[in-house]
């Protein structure tokens, strides 16, 4: 589980809770059930409108991406390029048929089936960078109807304020129910703004910047594949392919 979304949104709630009641507030009354339903599913329906099909399904069929930890594990990934690379060296590409075909790695998979029936670089590298390219472009799409949605709440939060004045209004004859009614009218701009930056629009940025690790790994393997084509030093390819790794990360070679 990737901690930072969850205690994130912990963390955000109960500060949030932690300032109402040093004001004397009750945090319980924050939460009106009229709001949220009023605010999340319009929120969500209109992102609809806002997106394309193909993206809305991804993004709810990926929604536990966000709170998985990163699936991504370069130096796992560096290390089968270069036992790979060495094995090709050694024997040729042909050797790599059987390999090939325990790969579970689609992309992977892909390219150096490619490879090994003989294509040209050029074209090996052109249509791989077809397939980055349509998986960039499929995770922004999912990662932007949350981002939509959560542009969307303070809207619907401030529609949902409105809709409850109207009514609370109309209680003037008794001023109790009309003031109870204005409180809960406001707690429709606080659900809006809240879930506009703590919910749904982290969702989104969360799920786009985890997609980036995606793209990372093919675009690594790529340069894998490209330098297993090449026939490139395995200790050379290895030190090319480190270079993918973040500013945040140690470098090891296998060959130290």
């Amino acid at each position: 589980m990737d901690l930072t979304v969850v205690l994130g949104i912990l963390g955000a709630i109960t500060s949030l809770s932690l300032g109402d009641s040093l004001e004397g507030g009750n945090p319980i009354h924050l939460v009106h059930i009229t709001s949220l339903i009023i605010i999340f599913p319009t929120a969500m329906l209109a992102s609809m409108v806002a997106t394309d099909g193909e993206y809305v399904k991804g993004a709810y069929k990926n929604l536990g991406f966000v709170f998985k930890k990163n699936p991504v594990d370069l130096h796992a990934r560096i290390k089968q390029i270069i036992e790979l690379a060495t094995l090709a060296r050694r024997e040729g590409l042909l050797a790599l048929e059987q390999k090939v075909a325990q790969i579970d790695n689609p992309f992977l998979k892909q390219g150096l089936s490619m490879a090994v029936d003989g294509n040209e670089i050029d074209t090996i590298h052109e249509t791989m960078e077809r397939v980055i390219e349509e998986t960039e472009e499929f995770w922004h799409g999912c990662a932007h109807y949350w981002i939509v949605a959560g542009e969307t709440s303070p809207v619907m939060g401030l529609v949902g304020a409105v809709m409850g004045l109207i009514l609370a209004l109309q209680k003037l004859d008794n001023p109790k129910e009309m003031a109870e009614g204005i409180a809960g009218a406001f707690t429709a701009t606080v659900t809006g703004i809240f879930s506009a930056y703590v919910v749904l629009g982290p969702i989104g940025s969360k799920m786009k910047a985890k997609s980036h690790h995606l793209v990372k790994e093919q675009q690594l393997m790529l340069e894998g594949i490209i330098g297993i084509v090449h026939g490139d030093n395995p200790r050379t390819l290895e030190a090319k392919l480190l270079n993918f790794l973040s500013p945040m990360e140690e470098k090891h070679s296998q060959f130290d």
